[in-house]
């Protein structure tokens, strides 16, 4: 499923807004006229919004998302592979286990995120240090197959072993840390 985020055009596609336990405010992305941005968070000036949308069901081996972004200064573009999540109080999906594929200019980091009773914790699974450059568009794509991560930004490809990464899992998109905008995401499935 191919979603583009120009005015108009995502609104309608069944794509859930999703929240870390990391952060107490729910903000939603602003519209721009082909892409979608996070903002300035409402209660630290000096912090940026962090929020991410999922695609609709659940995926298994040999699944994939790709997300068309860019990112200015230290902004944190991440493509999100949910495997545990829960609904809150507020009626807002949280996401509990999950990866974060992030790009920023200097290069790529994939992190594994825990939440054990609303407490969550994260650790670094892969650096890898190069320049990307800001303010221009990447394509970043993950897609998880047989406990492996086959990351790919721009020309270059990685394969990170994940011993715990199996189905079913979610797949979608996240903006911290900075302007991150979203142009284009696709989800799909083996044949």
């Amino acid at each position: 499923m191919q979603y583009i985020f120009a005015s108009g055009q995502w609104e309608n596609a069944g794509l859930t807004y999703a929240y870390s336990w990391r952060f107490p405010e729910l903000p939603k992305f602003r519209q721009e006229a082909d892409c979608i941005v996070n903002g300035r968070s409402e209660t630290d000036p000096h912090d940026f919004d962090y929020m991410g949308l999922l695609a609709p069901g659940w995926h298994t081996d040999g699944a994939s998302v790709t997300a068309l972004c860019s990112f200015e200064e230290l902004a944190a573009p991440m493509l999100l592979i949910s495997c545990a999540e829960e609904t809150g109080e507020d009626g807002e999906l949280r996401t509990l286990e999950y990866y974060e594929v992030v790009i920023w200019r200097h290069g790529l980091n994939v992190w594994r995120h825990h939440t054990e009773g609303r407490k969550p914790s994260h650790y670094l699974v892969l650096g890898l240090t190069y320049p990307l450059a800001e303010g221009e568009k990447h394509t970043v794509s993950a897609q998880v197959r047989e406990k492996n991560m086959l990351i790919r930004v721009d020309d270059r490809e990685v394969r990170l072993f994940v011993h715990d990464l199996r189905g079913p899992f979610r797949l979608g998109y996240t903006a911290c840390e900075g302007f991150c905008r979203l142009y284009e995401m696709t989800v799909t499935d083996p044949e």
